[in-house]
């Protein structure tokens, strides 16, 4: 859901993903829905966007769009300071309609028109700061430049597959900053290795399917690689008396 106060750019940041196109003319919106496809973290993905009318007569609406939402973008203006302090009402709205449901909201906080740099309102530094009360990950955006319009959807999707903002792998980010990033997935690397150690010290560890296959992979390749050493010379016709005796060369995923 792509949410935020009146004129921030919602439904430009929106249109800018999908259809790569700046919309010049301001039309409020009550309600559109977008579908978009990409590729994110490798996994072929299919984005149901929901750009949400800014008015507060349609207040209660968002409650029944929130109750299903899986992620958000908090969207601000840059260059709009009451924008700014607004956004925490849409926050305090979906804390209040998903508090309930999950112990963790997937959230973007989204700061728009950074290209009109010269009319800025809002630091990058009190930006950061909210991100961080809020618990959701901070990006700046131009609808118009399509600066950091793709990184903020996809930003937001890696979080909701991440089920948290630090370690997830978003990227253009003010926070979190990249070194923020490396320190939390070196972190959880470390932790992982931790949990390992203490399964299988307890005898508790199963392997998973992953490491089953590349366990399985690796004694083919091993297996592949002796057949080919202990095979006498390296000439064409012994490759190929090689293949006829192994019946061809097939790997297996």
């Amino acid at each position: 859901m792509v949410v935020g106060p009146p004129v921030v750019g919602k439904s430009a940041l929106t249109i800018r993903l999908t259809q790569s196109e700046f919309a010049t003319e301001y039309d409020p919106t009550i309600e559109d829905s977008y579908r978009h496809y990409c590729e994110v973290n490798g996994i072929q993905t299919s984005l149901d966007i929901l750009d949400t009318a800014g008015q507060e007569e349609y207040s209660s609406m968002r409650d029944l769009y929130m109750k299903t939402g899986e992620g958000f973008l908090l969207v601000f203006s840059l260059v709009d300071r009451h924008s700014f302090e607004e956004i925490s009402t849409f926050y305090n709205q979906i804390m209040r309609v998903k508090g309930e449901q999950v112990s963790f909201v997937p959230l973007m906080l989204v700061g728009n028109k950074n290209d009109l740099e010269e009319e800025r309102q809002i630091s990058k530094e009190e930006g950061v700061s909210l991100a961080k009360k809020f618990n959701a990950a901070y990006i700046e955006t131009s609808a118009k430049t399509g600066e950091n319009v793709t990184e903020a959807f996809h930003g937001l999707v890696k979080v909701i597959m991440h089920n948290s903002v630090l370690g997830s792998g978003v990227a253009g980010t003010l926070y979190p900053s990249a070194k923020e990033e490396r320190d939390a997935e070196l972190h959880e690397a470390s932790e992982r290795r931790k949990k390992l150690k203490k399964q299988k010290k307890n005898g508790t560890y199963q392997e998973t399917g992953e490491e089953i296959a590349d366990q399985t992979k690796g004694a083919l390749n091993k297996a592949t690689g002796s057949k080919a050493a202990n095979s006498s010379g390296d000439g064409p016709a012994n490759a190929k008396q090689s293949e006829k005796e192994s019946g061809g060369c097939c790997t297996i995923m």
